[in-house]
């Protein structure tokens, strides 16, 4: 059976890398006498997979993995014995079991969603600001890469909705994967680049509030019956 799994990554641990929460993880799955299914071969591992990597130092809020096991259990004891052995920080929202067949979570996640605490030279209309930024045409940018030649993207397309939570909080509904990925401190530079009186903010402002799955526009969750075609 195939658990596909809901859960939060914050303090203290937003600081561990994706390989360090995945081998956190398997020790965990150990811990809690979970009947984990492994690979063969001369080294087997666990069949464990997760979302999009979480950026060292983002807390996340609803981040996802998918753990394969060799006997049923019931999602409610399956969330019970794993944060029972999990650390301060790591909790297990939901579980649901899905069909061994369903997509991966890389293959169906195309879109996240980002709260960042902005930082503005003095008082804004924050409202006008992000209306002016979304009838932009393009919003070309040079993104950075490390041992490769740098480029200049276009993330108007991939920037789906921008909206105000509450003063100088934004939540910014974007695109990921291998589609198009775009990264929320290249919102902000983009931001700083049009408007002066927007600042750049340090990694510890942005929050990833979930990851999801988008299609026609409508936002889903990557254990919905409509993404895993569950009869449940």
């Amino acid at each position: 059976m195939l658990m596909r799994v809901k859960f939060a990554k914050l303090k203290p641990v937003h600081y561990i890398s994706h390989l360090e929460l995945m081998a956190l993880l398997r020790r965990a799955n150990r811990r809690a006498g979970l009947p984990v299914s492994y690979s063969e071969g001369y080294n087997p591992h666990q069949k464990l997979a997760l979302g999009q990597p979480l950026p060292v130092g983002m807390e996340g809020e609803n981040e996802y993995f998918d753990l394969e096991l060799n006997e049923d259990i019931r999602e409610e004891d399956f969330v019970d014995r794993l944060n029972k052995k999990l650390p301060e920080g790591i909790k297990l929202l939901e579980a649901r079991v899905v069909s061994d067949s369903v997509k991966s979570l890389m293959a169906v996640i195309n879109t996240a969603v980002y709260q960042i605490k902005m930082d503005f030279d003095g008082k804004q209309d924050e409202e006008k600001l992000i209306r002016e930024f979304m009838s932009l045409p393009e919003i070309r940018i040079i993104r950075y890469r490390r041992n490769k030649d740098d480029r200049v993207i276009d993330l108007r397309p991939l920037i789906y909705k921008i909206e105000v939570i509450r003063d100088s909080l934004w939540e910014f509904t974007v695109s990921t994967g291998s589609r198009g990925n775009i990264r929320p401190l290249e919102i902000v530079r983009a931001l700083g680049e049009y408007f002066e009186v927007i600042k750049e903010v340090p990694l510890i402002n942005i929050k990833r509030e979930g990851l999801y799955v988008r299609r026609k526009n409508k936002l889903y969750e990557p254990y919905d019956q409509i993404i895993t075609g569950s009869s449940d």
